[in-house]
């Protein structure tokens, strides 16, 4: 496998402006944000609250402050025009069919991951998926495995396999281009890029740039919503930091109750 400098740094350059832009809050009462991924006006209230942050979260401010400048420099002039102009001309079909194929496309590593974490579910949930949305699903433009066979998508990564046992996130971290992250999600976020199996279906360099085209098709819905979230917040790098970091706390409260409820059932179930 074989990575050419050129289309790596492709990759992770649209990769980051996908990353610096935060994920939708979860519908919960401690978190005021709502954030739209979709195109379309959004409202947001540049107001973090909930889980609180505090400076022991964040020992690498001095670094990562000039970064983070950097970065917006960045996303501001070169990689949001170039989103915006793919979301001018692409058209919402077409933009369904490559979610959909990029979907399918990871699969076994939901699978790996799933079973990593002891979800036998889940794992077979997305053979079955991958088998279906392959074959049926013309190589995955389309999700019969939902639509016709009742099995939605259930997306495992890296992070949460990591997460699962116990690892923690380490120090929040915003890499030059990558954006924000940490040390647990961005090592998760690197290995899951090196083993993507569009490396094992596609010669070099059309797996690089499928990659890069598959970072532009991510990040491009959720341009405007970056650029409306900067423009409000008070201090814009603490506003996303700690969004960011309000996420992996949501993320991680929310697994341990589940995991918590699986060892009961197994508990009750050796009784």
């Amino acid at each position: 496998m074989r990575l050419t400098i050129a289309s790596l740094l492709l990759s992770l350059t649209l990769l980051g402006a996908c990353s610096q832009t935060p994920r939708p809050a979860d519908t919960d009462a401690t978190a005021p944000v709502t954030v739209s991924t979709q195109q379309g006006t959004v409202t947001v209230q540049p107001t973090v609250v909930g889980y609180q942050i505090d400076e022991a979260d964040d020992p690498l401010e001095s670094i990562n402050r000039p970064i983070f400048a950097f970065n917006h420099v960045l996303y501001r002039y070169l990689l949001n025009p170039i989103g915006r102009g793919y979301q001018a001309i692409m058209p919402d079909p077409a933009k369904q069919g490559v979610s959909n194929f990029f979907a399918n496309l990871r699969e076994p590593l939901n699978l790996v991951n799933n079973f990593a974490q002891g979800d036998g579910s889940g794992g077979f949930t997305n053979l079955g998926r991958f088998l279906i949305n392959t074959t049926i699903g013309l190589a995955g433009l389309f999700d019969p495995a939902t639509a016709w066979f009742d099995l939605p998508a259930d997306k495992a990564s890296l992070n949460e396999t990591l997460r699962h046992y116990d690892v923690g996130r380490g120090a929040f971290v915003v890499i030059p281009i990558l954006g924000q992250s940490d040390l647990r999600n961005g090592a998760s976020s690197f290995t899951e890029s090196m083993f993507h199996p569009v490396h094992y279906t596609f010669e070099d360099p059309t797996d690089d740039q499928l990659l890069g085209f598959k970072a532009l098709h991510d990040f491009s819905p959720r341009v405007k919503t970056y650029d409306e979230l900067y423009d409000q917040a008070e201090d814009p790098y603490v506003f996303f930091r700690n969004l960011y970091l309000q996420g992996q706390m949501r993320d991680d409260a929310a697994q341990q109750p589940a995991e918590d409820e699986v060892n009961k059932d197994a508990t009750d179930g050796g009784q």
